[in-house]
Formats: C-alpha cells, sequence, structure tokens
C-alpha cells in the first residue's frame, strides 16, 4: 500500500463520528454505499448506522483501515487521530472545523494534530474540509450535499481545491450540467495535504485528463513549477482560479514597481508560462475544464459565428474584439457552399446567419456547422441560439456534435441563451462530448480567448558575475549602485555624490546645470520630500542643496542623509520605469516595464514577464505598452534606440536572476531613452536582511 492508494483505493474506510442523527454525519457513511470495500460506523453509542454495524473505537474494527473519516468536536479529533494511528491507516480526513480557521488555540491546536499523526507516518487532509470523491473506487467520502444525485458518466475532470463551500458548488454545478468528475479533493486548511500535494496526485492518476483547481494561499513556486511540468509531461491540462488577487502584498511599498504589480504576479505569469489556463470565477473553471476534455484547441484568434439570429450573432461580432478574437469573412468557396443551404434572407458571411428555417431541419444545420468548420478561415466556431428548447434542442446538439466529429482541428463552443431546464438535455450531451455550453455569448467567447495557447518563455540564464559584492547595505542609493550599474553596462549619468560643502565645485566641473538628488537609504521617492532639482545653475548649486537639505530634514527627520549627488542633466527623451522584483518563495523574478517618470502610478501603463530576458523578449514586453509608440517615432519624431533600452532591460533582469532571493527589488525610474542610448537617471535596489 501506498500514500495515495490510502487515500484513493483504500482496502477499507472508518467513519469516527458516524450518526443517523446528524445531516452530515449521517450523508457520511449514506454516500460511502458505493464504495467497493468495508465502510466502518464508528460511534460508542450507536449499534447500527444505516444498516452498518457501528463499532464503539478504531481499536475494536474486525479488519484493517487505511482510510478514516473524522467528524467530531475538535477537542475529540486528537484521540481520535492517535486512534486512527494505532488502527494502521495511512490516511485521516479530518472534517471537523475550529482549528486555525478559528485563531490562535485552533492553530496550536491544528499543529499538535499534524504531530501526532506523524509519529505514526499518517497523512492528513483537512481540518476544516469536505472530504473527497473518486470515481474509479466507487469512494464518496464527503458530507456536502452536492454529492446526492444520480451518477453521471466519467468526464475526466478531477477538481481540488481549499475552500469546502466552493468545491461544493462546483460539484453541484458539475452534476446540474451532467458532468461526472473523476475526481474531487477538498484539502481545507491544509494542514499537512496541500492543494498542490493532492493535484499531483491526481495528476498522475491515469483516469484524469483535466485537472480544475482552485487557490486561496500561493503554493511554493518550485512545486508548483514542478506540478505544471509533470501535468504538461503527461499530455493533461490544468485549469487554476485563484482568489485574493487584488489583495495588496504583505510588505510595504516602497517603489513604484511594488505599488504598480500587484502580489501574486510571479504565479499567474508561471501559471501562463506552463500552458495552464487561469480563469476568473468558478463557472468558467468548469466551463474551461469540459473544453479542455476535447481533443483540439483553437490554434489562433479567428472564430466564425453560426447562429439563428441576427440580433445574438451582431452581439457576439461586437463582443468578440473585447475578447481578443477576430471574425474573418469566409472565403467564396466556403461561402458558394454554405448558399445553397441559406436563405435568401439569412447570411453566408460572417456571423453566418442561418435563420429558424434551417434550425429546424438538423441534417441543413449541421452541414452548415461542417462548412464553416472546414473553411480554413477560423480557428473555432460559436454557435449562438437562442429559443430552441426540448426535443428540438437535442436533435440540433446532434447536428453540432456530427460537424464537430468531423473537424476535430476547429472546436465548437455553444451559447445558448434560453432556460436551463429547456436545454438541459441538449446541454449535457454537448458538454460530455467536449463541447461547452454557455448561458451568454460574453461568457462563450472569453472562454475561447483562454484556449488559444499562450507563447512565453524565459531567457537562459548569463553566466555569474559575482554581483553579490556590490549588495552590501539593506538599501542601495543611486550612487551605491553606480558600481552595479557598471558592472551591467547600463550607462548612467555623470556625477559625484558630495558632502554638501562641495556641491558648488563640483557642479561646476560638471557643466552650466545640474542635477542635485538627496542620496538615503531611506527615501525611495526621493521627489516627493523635495530631495530632487533639476537645472540648478551650478554657480547656484551650493545654495539650492542646502534649501534642499532643509526641505528634505522637515520632510523626513528620520531619513539617514549620506550626501548630495550632483549629475549632469540629460536631455530629454522618453522615460521608462524599470523594474525587477527578485525570486522569492521558489518563484523566478518578475521585470516589469512602464512608461516612467513621476506620473508611472497615475498611467499605471505596465507589463510584466519572468525573467531572466534576452533583448528580444525585452522588446516584445516594450510592444505590450499602451505609450510604445512614444518610442517608436509617434506623430515624426525621431525613433528612440529601443535595442539599448531592450539591452539595460535584459541585464537588469539577468542580474536579478543570478543574485536569486537575496535581491528584493531593483528600480530603474527613470530609464531616459534617447535616439541614441539609454541612460538610467535614478536607481533603487533594496536587498534581502542577511543573516
Amino acid at each position: 500500500m501506498t500514500a495515495v492508494d490510502g487515500l484513493l483505493h483504500p482496502r477499507a474506510v472508518a467513519v469516527v463520528g458516524a450518526s443517523e442523527r446528524s445531516a452530515m454525519a449521517g450523508r457520511l457513511t449514506r454516500y460511502l454505499s458505493g464504495f467497493d470495500g468495508p465502510v466502518y460506523p464508528v460511534n460508542p453509542n450507536h449499534r447500527r448506522v444505516h444498516g452498518l454495524p457501528c463499532y464503539p473505537s478504531l481499536l475494536e474494527l474486525p479488519g484493517p483501515v487505511d482510510l478514516v473519516l473524522v467528524l467530531v468536536p475538535a477537542a475529540r479529533v486528537l484521540s481520535a487521530v492517535e486512534d486512527a494511528g494505532r488502527a494502521g491507516a495511512s490516511f485521516a480526513v479530518v472534517l471537523s472545523s475550529g482549528f486555525a480557521e478559528v485563531g490562535a488555540e485552533g492553530r496550536a491546536l491544528q499543529e499538535q494534530l499534524v504531530e501526532v499523526a506523524g509519529r505514526y507516518g499518517m497523512r492528513v487532509v483537512g481540518p476544516n474540509c469536505q472530504g473527497l470523491l473518486y470515481r474509479p473506487t466507487g469512494l464518496a467520502a464527503t458530507f456536502t450535499a452536492a454529492a446526492d444525485g444520480v451518477r453521471q458518466p466519467d468526464s475526466g475532470i478531477a477538481y481540488v481545491g481549499q475552500s469546502g463551500a466552493l468545491g461544493g458548488s462546483f460539484l453541484g454545478k458539475a452534476r446540474d450540467r451532467g458532468i461526472g468528475l473523476t475526481a474531487w479533493i477538498s484539502v481545507g486548511n491544509q494542514a499537512d495535504l496541500t492543494t498542490t500535494d493532492a493535484a499531483e496526485l491526481l495528476v498522475a492518476d491515469p483516469g484524469v485528463r483535466v485537472l480544475a483547481c482552485y487557490l486561496e494561499e500561493l503554493p511554493d513556486g518550485a512545486r508548483w513549477q514542478r506540478l505544471t511540468e509533470q501535468t504538461a509531461a503527461a499530455g493533461k491540462q490544468l485549469v487554476v482560479l485563484r482568489s485574493g488577487r487584488s489583495a495588496a502584498g504583505e510588505r510595504a511599498v516602497a517603489s513604484h514597481t511594488g505599488a504598480l504589480v500587484r502580489a501574486g504576479t510571479a504565479f499567474d505569469l508561471l501559471t501562463r508560462e506552463s500552458g495552464a489556463i487561469q480563469v476568473d470565477d468558478l463557472d468558467e473553471l468548469l466551463d474551461t475544464a469540459v473544453a479542455l476534455t476535447g481533443e483540439s484547441r483553437p490554434r489562433g484568434h479567428r472564430i466564425g459565428v453560426i447562429t439563428s439570429s441576427g440580433g445574438a450573432g451582431g452581439l457576439a461580432a461586437d463582443q468578440a474584439e473585447a475578447a481578443g478574437l477576430s471574425l474573418p469573412e469566409l472565403d467564396r468557396a466556403a461561402q458558394d457552399v454554405l448558399a445553397p443551404l441559406i436563405p435568401a434572407f439569412g447570411s453566408t458571411a460572417n456571423p453566418v446567419d442561418v435563420t429558424a428555417q434551417v434550425i429546424d431541419d438538423a441534417g441543413q444545420f449541421g452541414a452548415v456547422c461542417e462548412a464553416v468548420a472546414e473553411s480554413g478561415e477560423v480557428d473555432a466556431v460559436l454557435v449562438v441560439l437562442t429559443t430552441i428548447g426540448g426535443a428540438a434542442a437535442v436533435e440540433v446538439a446532434e447536428a453540432i456534435l456530427r460537424a464537430a466529429e468531423r473537424r476535430s482541428t476547429a472546436p465548437f463552443a455553444v451559447a445558448w441563451l434560453y432556460s436551463h431546464e429547456e436545454i438541459a438535455e441538449a446541454g449535457s450531451m454537448l458538454r460530455r462530448n467536449a463541447i461547452p455550453v454557455l448561458d451568454s455569448t460574453t461568457a462563450a467567447l472569453r472562454l475561447i480567448a483562454r484556449l488559444v495557447p499562450q507563447e512565453s518563455r524565459r531567457a537562459e540564464p548569463a553566466a555569474p558575475r559575482g554581483l553579490s559584492r556590490f549588495l552590501d547595505r539593506p538599501s542601495l542609493t543611486e550612487a551605491d549602485g553606480a558600481r552595479l550599474l557598471d558592472a551591467l553596462q547600463i550607462a548612467r549619468p555623470r556625477g559625484r555624490i558630495v558632502d554638501p560643502a562641495d556641491v558648488e565645485t563640483v557642479a561646476r566641473e560638471i557643466g552650466e546645470h545640474v542635477v542635485l538628488k538627496v542620496q538615503s537609504p531611506d527615501l525611495a521617492h526621493k521627489s516627493d520630500v523635495g530631495g530632487v532639482l533639476v537645472g540648478v545653475r551650478a554657480e547656484q548649486a551650493g545654495r539650492a542643496a542646502q534649501d534642499m537639505l532643509d526641505a528634505v530634514t522637515a520632510g523626513a527627520p528620520q531619513a539617514r542623509i549620506d550626501g548630495v549627488l550632483v549629475q549632469e542633466v540629460l536631455p530629454p527623451g522618453v522615460e521608462l520605469l524599470v523594474g525587477v522584483q527578485g525570486g522569492k518563495h521558489g518563484y523566478p523574478p518578475v521585470v516589469t516595464v512602464g512608461m516612467g517618470g513621476t506620473t508611472t502610478e497615475l498611467y499605471s501603463d505596465v507589463a510584466s514577464a519572468l525573467g531572466p530576458l534576452d533583448s528580444g523578449q525585452a522588446v516584445a514586453l516594450l510592444r505590450r505598452l499602451r505609450g510604445w509608440p512614444l518610442l517608436d517615432g509617434f506623430r515624426g519624431r525621431p525613433r528612440c534606440d529601443v535595442a539599448a533600452a531592450a539591452a539595460a532591460i535584459a541585464s537588469l533582469s539577468q542580474a536579478a536572476a543570478e543574485l536569486g532571493s537575496a535581491l528584493t527589488e531593483v528600480e530603474i525610474n527613470p530609464l531616459v531613452v534617447h535616439a541614441t542610448g539609454a541612460v538610467a537617471a535614478d536607481l533603487l535596489v533594496t536587498t534581502e536582511p542577511r543573516p
């Protein structure tokens, strides 16, 4: 017996707290009636539960037990888990609540729970979870009412998630849509078995083709990457729904990059890079999983729309652009095939309006579907249906299925704008055959767009250059970071850090006009407290520097002052933000570019990617900005030296990859890009505290 056998293929299951008096406990024992092994209710207060002999304790069972379900008050859970270990169980599923989710006392109890189980080499699911289902063994070890109902055909879809309530909702939605899940696991508080652990078990299962995953906490990056790699290697698909995506990061925002890049960006980028699909709600999680059970995904963003309603087709056409999809005009050959199939008052263009007359003839409608899918002009087909229900809906669904079977390279999706009850049978038929059925054109278009494979890759890390020697303080000022910029071959303005008394002398050496900047490891935004002066005349620099220092002292009295940086004035150019957040918790560094300067956060025009990047990838990242035309010669302006900017971005990303977790963040704001060259006009570097 392996650990996974004990969870998904147990020889016997015991239920501690079994009872017919409690709705939850009653369902727990009743649902296990389909399990293909012995079920042992355990409760000293009952002799029989749902017709099964009930035992006073786990230590008095008539045979070995691998899986123990615990549903007793939190105060009695530890003794139940202790008995499970002594009885030789390999897994305990603790459905009881009252642990870490209720505060410090519950957290301490949860830690004791894991310690007790560990003494016996036993794994724990939960606590505060809703259990699991596993179709191949008939195991329904849960109390959620969503497990009630008729067994649906196996879909090859598995689910794992933290929230028991949302997990139950997913299970209920699947049941209502005629989708039988192969496996379903609610991990609750993840005291021992995590979502990633459970996901790895399910990805390894030969019966699982698509894994739907719900997360409330960010998993370890290295573990998550391993899961995505295992999923891809097995030829399977992963769909992810994560909550908390808009929450602020745990650390205080000290830079523009930190303010603009939300927590979890590294996870989102790593998930996308792996080929997994991230969605925004529970319906999308299920609908996307259904679509991925098919043999193909759209190869591009071109869709053909077929509808019986000109209005509905017009809505789909209007909404397609917002979803990143296009409706190309079908070629003449395809329209020639469609012409005899569609009345003159219909349309052979795209959208294809077949009219109600064609919908009434399932064979004719199926021929239209085949013609559009075979046109070669589209990567996916969206069928938009309105008030067609009952037996007529089933005939239409059968016609769509026949067309889909002939053209596996152009997958179908259906937006059915009608009563769920009227289309229930037809919808279930389509979903069982990997054709998603959605109740709005917007949702259908979003789904198709998500299914298009995304290309994303990272560059190979450069050879180490010993950059850690430059991280000699927790926060590097621009003057401190000059050596780092030089090592990275990123240009910077001429300048020197000096005491206030020497400012005017150095200013006269540099030029007629200069830039003055207070240097302090405590000031991430110097301009906010008057710590930056631009275009100061050299002969007035000394007095100006003293006034600047007085303003900074008044505005930030606790700030440590290293001195004043006197720099040359740069010619005007396009200002960019280039920031890299160091790799943490097993994730790669995150590279962010945006339109820079003091208004960076106002416009929030940024794009992010996982590092390291090469120059070509850096250019592609810049092209994603709304402000890209400013670099590319907007309205007759000279084109900027994009190659120089890309080289600086790539070099900074390679530095972050080398420094790893030692680096918290590095930011150049602005990187001033000219017709020739790009210069780092300001720099911020923060590092992780050293032991």
